[in-house]
């Protein structure tokens, strides 16, 4: 995680703690993820948000011209005060790290997959339950297809990769027969 990130996700957790307690959990997820659409489909704002030339202030009346009035008041404090912290670029990613917190505290996890194929109803029903049970969590997918793979999966699951590719496996193997000693090889006669 990065220094971005962590700090983040501090005000994720800050701010999800205050949503709960005022009932206000999806006012504030809805918000989060209008700015962060708005953001992303205007660079220029984005370039403001992170300009090193414009004050804290002047950031400020920028996002609140965004926000306008149909925003949840807690985002729109959490937003300002990222702002007057001097994070302003950062108001962006907040979503992120938002969504991240509320799927972590509903005990649901999103599990990258990367298959050589499309998944079958069959492999993806078996993989959400197999990973259901290594984390304890309800599991969703979302899942790309990279042909370079040749077969089997790789999962990204959090911060944890599991590698069951076959290109991995044939590296693996690779790398186990340089490792081992001539005379485990066999001998030629």
């Amino acid at each position: 995680m990065t220094a971005s990130s962590l700090v983040l996700d501090r005000y994720a957790r800050a701010l999800h703690e205050l949503a709960v307690a005022a009932g206000d959990v999806a006012a504030v997820g809805r918000s989060l993820s209008a700015l962060a659409e708005t953001i992303e489909e205007n660079p220029e704002l984005a370039g403001h948000l992170h300009s090193p030339q414009l004050t804290r202030d002047s950031k400020k009346r920028m996002l609140l011209g965004v926000l306008g009035d149909d925003v949840d008041d807690l985002a729109r404090r959490t937003v300002l005060l990222l702002a007057d912290r001097g994070r302003a670029g950062a108001v962006g990613e907040l979503a992120h790290a938002w969504n991240h917190i509320v799927m972590e505290t509903e005990g649901r996890q999103v599990a990258q997959v990367t298959s050589a194929v499309p998944l079958d109803d069959e492999t993806r029903a078996r993989l959400l339950r197999q990973l259901g049970t290594i984390t304890g969590k309800t599991i969703s997918l979302t899942e790309a297809v990279d042909p370079d793979l040749l077969g089997g999966v790789r999962i990204l699951l959090g911060s944890k990769m599991i590698d069951g590719s076959l290109r991995r496996r044939l590296e693996s193997l690779g790398e186990s027969l340089i490792r081992a000693p001539l005379g485990a090889i066999g001998s030629v006669d």
